[in-house]
């Protein structure tokens, strides 16, 4: 298994002073044809290391890239801008949901495209056989924006996420916009700013603070800590409101797997199926004694053999079909 970090020029693609995204690849020593690509996107509070938590093997396995990897899979962790490696725009107001899903878009085809032609140094040339979107939290927003906007992926994995928000903690203002997601787009700066009072801000522990409560062993913590970044303010406001992306859910009709923790905060399973009209092949799950973040949760390794094997069980494509 080989890591290289890769660059994205997305000017022109992304708002001003935003020029490049960062993400690392992994690529499996062994390579079938027509392999995976899976593309995957953080939640709140988090950059790309969350898909890779750096931990001493003795502490146990808390990479889901590299185990997918080792079985595989060609892994792509993604930093959107604002966060991690990537540029952030002059204007932090600009990082909607629907412009980080287009620049989203723009990073996996140029991604894909340099894998097929052999132009990543490092990495053989690739034809990924399907892509796969993998978001966890607000990063399972990002990728539903994907997939509803442009048919990024041939299916899409959508884990610690509804589009049921978070109600209980809105403002009577913020309530307001329940179930009206073109108002709140309209009115999200203003809402950040009453919240946040700015777009990409440091919160303490953002996700750490919302799991189980549990705990965790020293290294592990350390490489959760690494992993922590700032908060894409309008994306974080946006998975707060109920129905805030519902159009963009409606019009998926890729495969979709959705998996949730039993004390996770998106609720239980048997919310996404009412959202996801036009999907016809849906798998749901749940996540025995886990919270929110999975990636660190006991129940870890059994949610990436699962993600294996739902992605080895899709059809192929050859390069360029679609349907």
């Amino acid at each position: 298994m080989r890591k290289l970090t890769v660059t994205v020029d997305v000017t022109g693609k992304a708002p001003k002073g935003c020029h490049r995204v960062v993400a690392d690849l992994f690529v499996p020593t062994d390579l079938d044809a027509g392999a995976r690509l899976w593309c995957c996107v953080p939640g709140g509070g988090m950059n790309r290391s969350y898909f890779d938590l750096e931990v001493p093997p003795a502490a146990g396995d808390y990479s889901m890239a590299r185990f997918a990897a080792e079985r595989g899979q060609v892994v792509l962790t993604i930093d959107p801008p604002g966060i991690g490696g990537s540029d952030a725009p002059d204007d932090g107001y600009q990082l909607t949901p629907r412009c980080l899903a287009d620049t989203l878009d723009h990073v996996v085809a140029e991604v894909r495209d340099r894998l097929a032609t052999g132009a990543l140094d490092g990495a053989p040339p690739i034809s990924c056989g399907l892509t796969v979107g993998v978001g966890h939290s607000a990063g399972a927003l990002l990728v539903a924006c994907q997939q509803g906007r442009g048919r990024t992926y041939d299916a899409v994995a959508l884990l610690g996420f509804s589009n049921r928000g978070l109600p209980s903690v809105l403002s009577p203002e913020e309530a307001a916009f329940t179930d009206r997601p073109e108002a709140l787009a309209a009115g999200l700066a203003d809402l950040v700013r009453a919240r946040f009072g700015e777009p990409l801000p440091l919160l303490a522990n953002p996700s750490t603070g919302i799991d189980t409560g549990r705990a965790q062993p020293a290294p592990v913590q350390a490489a959760v800590d690494r992993a922590s970044d700032r908060l894409l303010g309008l994306v974080g406001m946006t998975a707060l409101v109920p129905g805030s992306i519902q159009p963009e859910l409606a019009r998926i009709d890729a495969p979709t797997l959705v998996a949730v923790g039993d004390r996770d905060i998106a609720g239980a399973t048997g919310a996404l199926p009412g959202q996801l009209p036009a999907c016809d092949d849906l798998t749901l799950l749940t996540l025995a004694g886990t919270g929110h973040n999975h990636n660190w949760a006991e129940s870890r390794l059994a949610l990436w053999d699962r993600l294996v094997r739902w992605v080895g069980s899709l059809p192929h494509r050859e390069p360029g079909e679609t349907g």
